[in-house]
């Protein structure tokens, strides 16, 4: 794919799923029902329909596609940081493009074509992570009651194993695994950031130690979702 193509629809790309850019003030734009074609540099294509909460708008004449759906569905991988003093109290946006090998495998598996190769470890890893998406809706559940008026969600993406530990001698069957999350809301936006401790034994799944870092921020909500906040 190109670098001036990518490059001119990133910069059109619309920013509301992790951006505050038009939080100082109001536009008027509609819906604007799309299905979307990538016709990727590989020769493959990819159709995407647009899910509730990522919805194309049109403002202005211009259609404006979500940035993460945009960048994921032709390849990249997107890395959100939320705005700090260390980023000049400015959301930070990563758009990282694969190498055309990359691509090509990466589109081909979407396209069905073949298996991508990833380590077993990830697939564990993965594995476990989705296993614990239910226990770590319902704790998070509970600390934003108070914050905001719907439950945030977890999505995979959003997780990252901080550290697994083997509690019992080895071959025991007892870890500690440790767990930053991200809930979002709405379209991605970011409610805060947690950390859990969770033990895994044969006797289930049990909450050691939860952490709250930071959030809600105001000001991650465009205005037309302030009223999720409390």
């Amino acid at each position: 794919m190109k670098k001036h193509f990518i490059a001119g629809v990133l910069c059109g790309a619309f920013l509301m799923a992790t951006t505050s850019v038009f939080a100082s003030s109001i536009i008027e734009a509609t819906i604007f029902p799309s299905k979307i074609t990538f016709f990727l540099a590989n020769g493959l294509s990819k159709e995407v329909q647009p899910q509730e909460g990522e919805e194309v708008l049109n403002y202005n004449n211009k259609a404006y596609v979500p940035l993460r759906l945009f960048a994921e569905s032709s390849g990249a991988l997107v890395k959100y940081t939320q705005a700090s003093p260390e980023t000049d109290n400015k959301h930070k946006i990563d758009v990282h493009y694969v190498a055309e090998e990359a691509l090509s495998e990466q589109t081909s598996n979407a396209a069905g074509n073949k298996p991508l190769v990833v380590s077993r470890e990830l697939q564990l890893q993965d594995m476990v992570v989705i296993s614990l998406l239910p226990h770590m809706q319902e704790k998070l559940a509970e600390v934003y009651a108070d914050v905001i008026s719907v439950p945030p969600v977890i999505h995979p993406d959003y997780v990252n194993v901080k550290s697994v530990e083997r509690v019992a001698a080895f071959r025991g069957f007892d870890f500690l695994i440790t767990i930053d999350a991200q809930p979002i809301v709405g379209p991605h936006i970011p409610v805060g950031e947690d950390v859990l401790t969770y033990r895994i034994s044969p006797t289930g799944v049990e909450l050691k130690n939860f952490e709250h870092l930071r959030g809600p921020d105001k000001d991650d909500f465009l205005s037309n979702y302030q009223n999720l906040l409390k």
